[in-house]
């Protein structure tokens, strides 16, 4: 019963942390991110931009374009129409993503948060031994969830490294697609801050807020 309570206090307090948080003036926010996963036991990597806003440097969400950067072997083999034999094909993907993080964790270097994003979007196979003819397969729906939890230090004012780790499931994909998708995911990063970064070494700089704000 204790334990219960105690749940429904610290409930009420992150609903009320968020709803102050969102009173607060919206911030543009944008990130390049690479994330690294596994189809079907190899490394893929994934590469995307998003665009979003923020609340309190607490509080991001937006939406963002993915693609499949590496080129991997495929299972599914096309049929070349002109000499009928099989084609090897490599996978392709692409999905718009709608993410939410939010920071529930900042003390000292330290900044822990929940990013997780929700991706629509589409696979197929494009055969790389006959790129003339194009031969390449329907696109397949795909809808992704990838929840995960990020660990920033800061090593400097204005530089972080940190580590992603999560899991990217596939909620739906069509049965023609072959390749495993639900897999862990596990990105290494570098971020700059830049606004702090002039500041640093810039005190007195004379550029606007709104457009610090941006950087």
């Amino acid at each position: 019963m204790l334990l219960g309570c105690q749940c429904l206090f610290c409930n009420a307090q992150l609903f009320d942390s968020i709803k102050s948080d969102l009173k607060k003036k919206p911030v543009f926010h944008y990130k390049f991110d690479s994330r690294s996963a596994f189809i079907d036991n190899r490394n893929a990597n994934v590469w995307g931009i998003k665009f979003g806003i923020g609340y309190n440097r607490r509080i991001r969400f937006g939406v963002g374009y993915n693609y499949l950067k590496s080129r991997l072997p495929a299972k599914v083999n096309l049929i070349s129409t002109v000499t009928g034999e099989p084609i090897k094909t490599t996978l392709r993907m692409r999905y718009v993503s709608f993410y939410v993080e939010y920071v529930y964790y900042r003390k000292n270097k330290w900044e822990l948060s929940v990013p997780v994003q929700l991706g629509v979007g589409s696979t197929k196979y494009v055969a790389f031994s006959d790129l003339e003819n194009n031969y390449q397969s329907p696109s397949y729906l795909v809808l992704l969830y990838e929840p995960c939890l990020s660990v920033n230090y800061r090593v400097l004012p204005y530089i972080a490294v940190g580590t992603e780790m999560g899991l990217r499931l596939a909620l739906y994909k069509n049965n023609q697609f072959k390749e495993q998708l639900t897999a862990p995911i596990y990105v290494f990063k570098v971020l700059f801050y830049w606004s702090d970064m002039i500041n640093h070494f810039w005190p007195n700089n004379s550029i606007p807020k709104p457009i610090m704000d941006l950087l």
